[in-house]
């Protein structure tokens, strides 16, 4: 499945109003649409920033023990070829 963007948006009648896409495949398309909401997106934007800048010290503690392990030679290569996770 090939996901394709179309942008637009709904004018004051409730009409949705977009750029009819060029190219498209031949085929049946599934057409799904959001709503976004500008206030609720830069809300959820700023969560994320918030959270990832209060897991950094996670994120360093972790770098150190895998550094720890490695000096320990306890760190093998992964081969996605015969390990399974």
């Amino acid at each position: 499945m090939t996901f394709i963007e179309i942008r637009g948006r709904v004018n004051e009648r409730g009409e949705l109003e977009f750029d009819p896409p060029h190219d498209l495949p031949v085929g049946e398309v599934r057409i799904i649409i959001e709503a976004l909401d500008p206030a609720a997106e830069a809300a959820d934007e700023a969560l994320w920033d918030e959270q990832f800048a209060k897991s950094q010290h996670v994120l360093d503690m972790l770098v150190e023990e895998v550094r720890a392990e490695e000096e320990q030679g306890l760190i093998q290569d992964f081969d996605p070829d015969k390990d399974i996770l």
